[in-house]
């Protein structure tokens, strides 16, 4: 498998554990594409556990966090108390 380099964009081919597909560099954004089937498409760790998740439906799944984190403007998280909260500026 080789690189195909478009003006501005790299389009690299990847297999991992089976599956197959595409990552595509471009300036302005990253674009992940792939070739096989499965019910976890994207996903995020820390330490090797989930905390975020975009399924094969396109569902983002966010991990249920049971101390309040630091606040960030914009910041929005998932209580393990089933609640939600988003940070903002007043």
């Amino acid at each position: 498998m080789g690189n195909l380099i478009q003006g501005y964009q790299v389009d690299i081919p990847f297999e991992l554990s089976g599956s197959s597909g595409y990552f595509l560099f471009s300036g302005s954004y990253v674009e992940i594409n792939s070739a096989t089937s499965s019910t976890d498409f994207f996903i995020i760790k820390d330490n090797g556990q989930q905390v975020f998740k975009v399924n094969q439906e396109g569902v983002v799944e966010f991990k249920e966090i049971s101390t309040t984190p630091t606040v960030v403007t914009g910041g929005l998280f998932y209580s393990s108390s089933d609640d939600w909260y988003l940070y903002y500026k007043q």
